[in-house]
């Protein structure tokens, strides 16, 4: 069957979305969600419905669903400029949008034939067949349960069933995280950062229950016989990997790395996997290094378009020598993909952003996490389901393989920052705003002042009144984790990115929109002087920077030979580049351009001001400073604090510094039983 939803056609059978010129491939819950919503024929879809239709009862959290929502939303966007799914604030989501229902094309359809998604003809077969799918469902759970109980199947992991074993296993000062284990379960490896910054790699006895420190700033993993620990680690400027035995002690090198490694895993016969990338401008790659033949194989090569983080994480099942990688899409969804050394057998899009995954010990089954919550992947089919939801941020995961019941370890991530206001002119300075949460990205205009903190529930925008922080409260359909933002010149609007589209929220309405109603893949948005929008693409597969004039609707291209955050000044646009270090400048009129600051790094693309004139930056070694466009001359305004994470603004009054201190990072380690 073909419906019509504000002339995009969605074919049912098919489960796509499509107009004249292009198609969308559904995703599984993305299609539900959609079956759902017009099932509801217009009314409101509550947040508990959505779990009893689209995720069957499951436990879900808030960012699942909103991930979905706007999963849908992001495809409609690309095929209609109509708006099709309202969010009604603390109810739910309900279809806007006019829809008809037609099993030919639209163009052959006579008008007198086209007949309304509101009759009951549509709406009815589709609670049939939910209802159906749902007791099937219960029928085939009852009879696994059966099964298992008659014969003992101990390769299922049941949803729901991860119980606490201890509070925690291991709980140092600091913070424990990038856990592995032995295949008997009997040494646990993990790093530490004590208080004073100082980092170590433990060997934790579980049946002694002690712990020794084996390495100091280094990344490791040990093997799944407990003879070796591979590891990297920096001596005088160089990434070495090398190989440490347990028992002996001894350290062998093996080769130079490009650049540090985000994981490392064993795989089988003296063979480990590790990845790298060339440039913080390419993805990492993952590859493999058998220590008997020293031989080194590239494993994975994903695309450097769109994505720069590439495959980050990985783990190897040692009883199908498969490698399950997982590889950032985007910042809601990840690829998993599974491997062996010469083929891929799987792979899958998974709507979240996974941060760690590990295979289950006695089974084909991944266990992979998000922010805070467990999920198992079937890595046969793909499905995957919530099977725990923790009450603190997932850092990493281990399995302790047992002859009944396998134990997962958790390690805890607990970061907290404050924002400092800091005078210019006598060098003091104040905590400004603080919690038990993180405070991030300060920005001001005018007499406003805003930034970003996760007190209330997730990420949310907050305004600050007579130093008092009030949550501006407005309902997005994303969450606003990994958002830059801008606040316009009077402080009444802020401007930011999510998905490739440019968003303006008005403070004053409580409203926001998309400002631009085709995807441009857009990423680092500012105002210039009239309010239109310089923002970067990569939609041409190398990232410019356009404009975008609001008074005539239009888009122009600004830059030719690469431009990522840019700003207007009089007949000059300033501007940073996405892969090169330095800030140039170009008239607006014609194509050269000239470097203006050299050591301009990269990654002030966050931060940068101009104001009168003067332009403010950040330097890595030394902290912030000003740069006069008239005269080209640089000062150092503020050395570089303890605790600095390269967030900050300056004020209008160019005499106060508001800045991100990042606090200790506490975490420990938990275990948990299927």
């Amino acid at each position: 069957m073909a419906v019509h939803i504000s002339g995009v056609i969605f074919d049912e059978e098919q489960r796509t979305l499509k107009n004249d010129s292009q198609t969308r491939k559904l995703e599984p819950k993305v299609f539900s969600l959609l079956i759902t919503l017009l099932a509801a024929n217009g009314k409101i879809v509550t947040r508990n419905q959505l779990i009893v239709e689209v995720w069957n009862n499951r436990v879900v959290g808030e960012g699942a669903i909103n991930r979905t929502v706007s999963l849908l939303r992001n495809h409609f966007s690309a095929l209609t400029n109509e708006n099709i799914i309202e969010t009604v604030p603390t109810q739910g989501y309900r279809l806007v949008a006019t829809v008809t229902n037609t099993d030919i094309s639209h163009d052959e359809m006579p008008v007198e034939q086209k007949v309304a998604f509101k009759s009951p003809s549509f709406k009815k077969p589709v609670r049939n067949i939910k209802k159906a799918s749902i007791i099937a469902i219960i029928i085939a759970l009852l009879l696994t349960t059966l099964f298992s109980t008659l014969f003992k199947v101990e390769n299922l992991i049941t949803p729901n069933k991860l119980s606490l074993v201890s509070a925690p296993l291991i709980g140092l000062q600091g913070r424990e995280y990038k856990l592995s284990a032995t295949q008997s379960g009997g040494l646990i490896l993990f790093h530490h950062l004590d208080e004073d910054d100082r980092q170590s790699v433990y060997l934790y006895d579980t049946k002694t229950h002690t712990q020794n420190s084996v390495l100091t700033n280094s990344l490791a993993t040990i093997s799944a016989d407990g003879e070796y620990i591979v590891y990297a680690t920096h001596i005088d400027e160089q990434c070495l990997i090398s190989t440490y035995h347990v028992h002996t002690k001894k350290k062998q090198f093996l080769f130079s790395c490009d650049e540090f490694p985000t994981s490392l895993a064993w795989g089988e016969n003296n063979t480990f996997y590790f990845n790298k990338r060339f440039s913080k401008s390419h993805p990492y790659q993952v590859y493999s290094y058998n220590i008997n033949t020293s031989r080194l194989r590239q494993i994975t090569n994903p695309s450097s378009k769109n994505n720069t983080k590439g495959d980050f994480d990985f783990s190897y099942n040692n009883h199908s020598n498969q490698l399950a990688i997982v590889r950032y899409i985007s910042e809601n969804d990840s690829k998993i993909i599974i491997k062996n050394e010469e083929e891929k057998l799987n792979e899958y899009v998974v709507n979240l952003r996974v941060k760690s995954l590990v295979w289950h010990s006695k089974n084909n089954t991944l266990v992979i996490a998000n922010n805070n919550t467990i999920f198992s992947l079937e890595a046969a089919s793909g499905e995957y389901y919530s099977i725990k939801k923790l009450d603190f941020t997932i850092n990493s995961l281990a399995i302790i393989p047992a002859k009944l019941n396998a134990s997962l370890l958790v390690s805890s991530l607990n970061v907290v920052s404050e924002i400092v206001k800091y005078n210019t002119i006598n060098s003091s300075q104040h905590v400004w705003q603080q919690s038990a949460r993180t405070e991030l990205l300060p920005r001001m205009r005018a007499n406003i002042q805003t930034f970003l903190s996760t007190r209330y529930k997730s990420h949310h925008f907050w305004r600050v009144k007579n130093d008092e922080a009030q949550l501006i409260d407005i309902d997005l359909p994303f969450d606003l984790q990994f958002v830059r933002y801008e606040l316009s010149d009077d402080g009444s609007r802020i401007l930011f990115t999510k998905h490739g589209d440019v968003f303006e929220l008005d403070l004053n309405k409580n409203a926001y929109q998309k400002v631009f109603t085709k995807n441009h893949n857009s990423y680092v948005a500012n105002y210039d002087a009239q309010n239109n929008i310089i923002y970067s693409t990569n939609a041409s597969g190398q990232w410019q920077l356009w404009l975008y004039q609001r008074s005539t609707d239009t888009h122009s291209q600004l830059t030719l030979n690469g431009g990522y955050s840019g700003r207007i000044v009089d007949q000059y646009l300033y501007y940073s580049k996405f892969n090169v270090d330095g800030l140039w400048r170009k008239n607006l009129t014609t194509t050269s351009e000239e470097l203006v600051i050299k050591n301009f790094n990269r990654i002030n693309w966050l931060n940068w001001q101009l104001i009168d004139h003067q332009l403010y930056f950040y330097r890595e070694a030394t902290g912030i400073w000003t740069f006069n466009i008239n005269t080209q001359k640089e000062n150092l305004i503020m050395p570089k604090p303890d605790g600095f994470v390269h967030q900050y603004t300056v004020a209008p009054d160019q005499q106060h510094i508001f800045w991100v201190r990042l606090k200790t990072i506490q975490g420990d380690i938990y275990q948990y039983t299927f």
